[in-house]
């Protein structure tokens, strides 16, 4: 029995942010070989609860990159942002007037004057750059702008509590570059990214790799057991202390470079690859396959 955890987009969903049959097969195969089958996601974890019960599909779930960790039904842990950083963190966006938006317990909120704000920076940064593909910058925000539990508020977004995670979205890398360099140096929040084209803040000392941690503790594991499997520089953390680490065909690079094994892309149920190919083989099988790739 092992721990599997699984990234979502780009990942266990495919670009049309669905997720196919064949991996659906995959993932129930491997809980009915008693694999803590596990969702490792950036997301809120109300969004990963949606789509994980339009699959007819129950599993542990890391949401918020590791801000929330949600096992047998109930919640087993969760971050909040400090309400002097939040602040802080809002005041900062509104002045640069930088696209976010916040991720609460039970909604994520978005001021109708910062979707204007982004639209307006994406017009004149297609206008002043000919070589901007405003095609791909679209479909790398898709995740973000039609989620699950968005709630559109009216005015600027002065104040709020209780605060799970904020997520940047710009069209410019250097306004993006500006907002990591200055978070990373303030105290009491960390950063990460699931996109080329977003930035995600946390509470300080919340990632995935230590929420791996944490779940492998609940269900008495060692993390050296766990697999993961995951496409983006905010799983990084878990490849980094998994004892087997899968990227996906899509993966960043820099993530592949550490995974032990790669699998195909999201758009070609990878993650059922993964699971036919490295999961669901003999001990011995395994572990000839990891020192194979580690050879």
């Amino acid at each position: 029995m092992k721990i599997i955890a699984i990234d979502l987009d780009g990942t266990l969903l495919s670009d049309n942010l669905t997720i196919q049959e064949r991996d659906v097969i995959a993932l129930k195969k491997g809980q009915k070989q008693n694999h803590i089958v596990t969702i490792a996601t950036g997301r809120a974890l109300f969004d990963a609860k949606h789509i994980m019960n339009k699959y007819n599909l129950n599993c542990p779930i890391i949401a918020s990159n590791g801000a929330q960790i949600y096992v047998d039904n109930k919640k087993i842990s969760e971050h909040f942002i400090g309400p002097d950083v939040t602040q802080a963190i809002i005041q900062w966006l509104n002045k640069e007037n930088i696209y976010f938006q916040v991720y609460l317990s039970d909604k994520i909120v978005v001021s109708n004057q910062g979707i204007h704000q982004l639209e307006k920076q994406l017009n004149d940064i297609v206008s002043q750059d000919p070589h901007f593909n405003k095609d791909v910058f679209c479909e790398s925000i898709k995740a973000q702008i039609y989620q699950y539990g968005l709630e559109e508020v009216s005015g600027i977004i002065n104040s709020i509590d209780f605060v799970i995670k904020f997520m940047i979205v710009s069209p410019s890398r250097s306004k993006l570059k500006q907002a990591k360099e200055y978070f990373s140096q303030m105290d009491g929040c960390v950063v990460a990214s699931s996109g080329s084209f977003n930035l995600e803040i946390m509470s300080a000392g919340v990632n995935k790799g230590l929420a791996l941690h944490k779940l492998c503790e609940y269900y008495k594991k060692t993390v050296a057991n766990a697999i993961v499997i995951g496409d983006n520089l905010n799983d990084m953390p878990m490849f980094k202390v998994a004892g087997i680490g899968i990227a996906m065909g899509n993966a960043d690079e820099r993530l592949s470079e550490v995974a032990t094994f790669r699998t195909l892309s999201n758009n070609n149920c990878g993650v059922a690859y993964a699971f036919e190919h490295y999961i669901q083989t003999s001990e011995k099988e395994n572990d000839n396959l990891v020192r194979k790739a580690k050879s």
